[in-house]
């Protein structure tokens, strides 16, 4: 991995100024625990995403929701692209055909997806199945990309997927199976967001600025579909509560901007795989979540996400060097 600045100056000594390689002890042990930090709090902004939207998608609905989102983020996404990354117009602009189909499919598509979903599927659930990313992503770039697979990551993958099963065909009463139509449009979203992720290596712009520009594109995309579900009788924006405000800024701010720089900062101190492997952690936040505020989670839940995280564990985390913004 290529050193930048940022790392050299947080990396490069102990505490007490020694060379890092020197640190050692519980003062070491602390240290790389420190280091941990930005991925850990990126995935629980981003579990905040699948619990708190639940509840703005009835104030407001998943159209008003997803463009508000992006237009939050760019106040946070735009500044920090100019400031640390500096990308020249024309470097974006070479590249603006990608930049429209990855807001379309990313942005846009897999967002109004899992923002559908969440309107009647549960959140620990939809969080479970699209932890499936990296699998899905590895699974697509073995066929299209024509990328190898280890027979232990298939063997992970396997299992992830009998545990997303166990979810989606428990999610009814006690006792009988059941598919939701909330969960198969959080696996659409989750296959949507494969296609978008195939597409990352293709882009050469800076990922803190093709995020900015995604974003920005999104949002304009959105003004006319919002703008139609208001003329179709949407006045909800008229009727919002102080919680409901609330939750929409942090939803701009945190899952969709802020974990995203913690994401990056986080790639630059540990690395990109060793940050994917903690996408892992997003379904446990969310439950923690869930259950901290006073909702219920099922046995089947429990036992399918235990599935899912022991089976990406085992696929060894390939697929999670990827570009990825979940949530």
């Amino acid at each position: 991995m290529v050193s930048t600045p940022f790392q050299n100056a947080v990396l490069s000594y102990c505490t007490d100024k020694r060379p890092l390689h020197q640190c050692g002890g519980y003062a070491g042990e602390m240290r790389n625990a420190r280091l941990l930090v930005p991925a850990i709090l990126a995935m629980a902004f981003w579990a905040t995403n699948f619990v708190f939207s639940p509840t703005v998608i009835a104030a407001v609905g998943a159209i008003q929701l997803t463009g508000a989102r992006w237009f939050i983020a760019l106040v946070i996404l735009v500044p920090l692209a100019l400031v640390r990354e500096k990308t020249s117009v024309g470097v974006v602009l070479g590249e603006w055909k990608i930049h429209l189909v990855q807001a379309l499919m990313g942005s846009v598509g897999y967002t109004l997806l899992l923002y559908y979903a969440l309107g009647v599927s549960s959140p620990v659930s939809a969080a479970i199945i699209v932890s499936l990313n990296p699998a899905c992503i590895a699974i697509a770039a073995r066929f299209i990309l024509k990328e190898q697979l280890s027979t232990r990551a298939v063997i992970g993958f396997a299992v992830s997927f009998v545990g997303a099963l166990v979810v989606v065909l428990g999610s009814g009463a006690l006792g009988t199976f059941t598919v939701s139509y909330g969960d198969v449009m959080v696996f659409a979203a989750t296959l949507l967001w494969t296609a978008y992720s195939l597409l990352a290596p293709r882009v050469q712009t800076p990922p803190m600025t093709a995020t900015a520009v995604q974003s920005g594109i999104s949002a304009i995309v959105m003004i006319p579909i919002m703008v139609i579900d208001i003329a179709l009788g949407n006045s909800a924006w008229l009727h919002l509560g102080g919680f409901d405000w609330l939750a929409i800024v942090w939803i701009g701010l945190m899952p969709s901007a802020g974990a995203y720089v913690l994401w990056n900062i986080s790639s630059e101190l540990i690395g990109p795989t060793r940050t994917g492997s903690f996408l892992n952690l997003i379904p446990v936040f969310t439950t923690v979540l869930v259950i901290a505020l006073g909702g219920t989670v099922t046995p089947m839940q429990l036992v399918g996400g235990a599935l899912v995280l022991l089976g990406i564990s085992v696929a060894n985390q390939r697929a999670q060097a990827t570009k990825v913004t979940l949530a």
